[in-house]
């Protein structure tokens, strides 16, 4: 063969191949040949040794006579592509009987050579064999190296095939408490719970995935709560998708946004939290307030709010200081919080004013809140200036009104309060 030859078969040069012929000159003459291209070889004198020799040797490609002694060829291919379907076997044959056609092609033989043998036509045949196995390889080596880039990939990432989830990395799986996408499936996992876009769903049943928007422009949050006895916090992620049609895939990436979102959080609490007090100050009651005049109108259900101040704060002040002042407020704030209904929201609207937004409550409802306020700060001594009283004024939102002015006839009936002699509910 020349140099020229050798360059076209050079596929096979990274390949083991296996000669099984009972013909010792027969073997002899094509173990020569091959072993010219060949990066191995291995050579069998019938089929029951050249079985024993591929569980062995494991080689990439098979080339066997038909006619042998204790096992013939046929059936010696019939166990290796049992066992390895993806090895390629090539029958040596003088036969051209009809039955071993249609055996061979029942077996999945890859490929024939008419005795004598055309060295040519055999090594083009095994060129083709190995170029293609080579390339499965490459391919099978590629998806596995796609796979552990996404299972060492710090995102959570999963993807689906027409609409179903059918892969999910390691990163995902361990955070889930899954060995695998099956186990998932079958309920063996730790029974995480994913916010998403404030709809809450179990993480690990998947119906959420075809709520992700496949446009790639498009993010969601999500959000997992932590697990009992987990430490840490819930984790945040923004979530995205990127559609691949010639594949039938979409792909989902989690991005792990927790500490943006923390920050986030505690920037928004310090904007909407009353540093002296610690309840709500003006920008979130009013925050607050709008979204619960929302609700209200949606469902039609009743809102009333109550504006209250504490009684004669300047002489406070002026008779015992600012600080003085300062702790009656935060004293007031404690008293005030322990009182008022788990759903009702307390937030201080400026200086010693402060307002109570209570969803659901009637008129008759918020009047009875108001009075066990009252009577609660008339009742209680304050360690920076003993008793002090609080005026009360309340609202109950009518249809169609603004939130600023339900606020303001919760004001007014405050001053009527006042004018009436203080320490009093008005409304």
């Amino acid at each position: 063969m020349t140099k020229s030859s050798k360059d076209k078969y050079r596929s096979l040069s990274r390949l083991h191949i296996m000669v099984v012929e009972d013909d010792p000159f027969a073997r002899e003459h094509m173990g020569l040949l091959l072993s010219r291209f060949a990066a191995g070889l291995t050579t069998a004198g019938d089929g029951a040794e050249g079985l024993e020799a591929f569980r062995r040797e494991r080689p990439d490609i098979v080339v066997t006579d038909i006619s042998m002694p204790r096992m013939d060829g046929l059936d010696m291919a019939a166990r290796i592509k049992t066992e390895a379907p993806d090895v390629p076997v090539v029958l040596v044959t003088a036969h051209s009987d009809t039955e071993y056609f249609l055996r061979s092609i029942d077996i999945g033989i890859d490929g024939y050579a008419v005795k004598p043998v055309d060295a040519d036509k055999l090594l083009a045949r095994l060129g083709q064999l190995a170029a293609g196995l080579l390339e499965t390889r490459a391919a099978s080596a590629r998806a596995r190296l796609f796979q552990f880039t996404l299972d060492i990939n710090p995102n959570f990432i999963l993807t689906l095939s027409g609409g179903e989830v059918d892969y999910v990395n390691r990163t995902f799986l361990d955070f889930l408490g899954a060995a695998d996408l099956p186990a998932l499936k079958d309920g063996r996992h730790a029974g995480r719970v994913l916010e998403l876009d404030g709809r809450r769903h179990e993480a690990a049943d998947f119906d959420w995935a075809g709520r992700i928007d496949a446009r790639p422009d498009v993010t969601h949050q999500a959000v997992f709560s932590r697990l009992p006895d987990e430490p840490g916090q819930e984790r945040t992620f923004l979530v995205s998708s990127a559609a691949f049609p010639e594949l039938d895939r979409r792909i989902l990436t989690f991005t792990d946004i927790t500490s943006l979102a923390e920050e986030r959080r505690q920037l928004i609490t310090r904007a909407t939290t009353d540093a002296l007090t610690g309840i709500t100050n003006r920008a979130g009651i009013d925050e607050a307030l709008a979204r619960e005049r929302h609700r209200a109108v949606r469902h039609g259900t009743p809102l009333c709010v109550i504006m209250f101040d504490i009684d004669h704060f300047k002489d406070v002040n002026d008779s015992l200081g600012h600080q003085a002042g300062d702790a009656v407020l935060a004293e007031l704030t404690g008293l005030v919080s322990g009182l008022v209904r788990d759903h009702d929201i307390l937030g201080r609207y400026g200086g010693e004013e402060f307002l109570v937004v209570a969803p659901e409550t009637d008129m008759e409802q918020g009047r009875l809140l108001a009075e066990r306020l009252r009577a609660a700060v008339e009742a209680h001594a304050f360690p920076a200036a003993g008793k002090v009283t609080c005026s009360f004024g309340l609202a109950v939102l009518d249809a169609d009104e603004s939130a600023h002015a339900l606020v303001a006839r919760a004001d007014a009936a405050l001053y009527r309060a006042k004018e009436t002699g203080r320490n009093r509910v008005a409304g």
